[in-house]
């Protein structure tokens, strides 16, 4: 979580829409019967030569671990490709003149 934290805080200001949207599909995702279920359980044994063997249940399934990351990289992708839009529409807009419309309309 601390890198998604840290890419949003790098494509700021458009970072912060981008990861509101996130945690929006993220939440919607959750909703999905057997996506992230709210227990885990499991066993770990390992032996003295360091061979370990156990099982979990219960924790997220593994497309919804894949879906949140590619989501996560769309949004800040297309966050970082925004600000980049639009500081060259801004430095553009700072290079051509502006002029002003001339009185009595001609």
């Amino acid at each position: 979580m601390d890198a998604i934290l840290l890419a949003t805080v790098l494509a700021l200001p458009s970072g912060v829409p981008a990861i509101i949207g996130f945690y929006l599909v993220y939440g919607l995702l959750a909703q999905v019967p057997g996506a992230s279920p709210s227990s885990e359980a499991g066993w770990m044994a390992c032996t003295s030569a360091g061979a370990c063997h156990g099982w979990s249940v219960g924790g997220p399934a593994p497309w919804f671990t894949h879906a949140t990351d590619v989501v996560g990289l769309v949004a800040l992708t297309f966050a970082a490709v925004v600000n980049v839009l639009v500081v060259r529409m801004l430095m553009a807009r700072r290079r051509s003149p502006v002029q002003a419309p001339r009185a009595g309309g001609r």
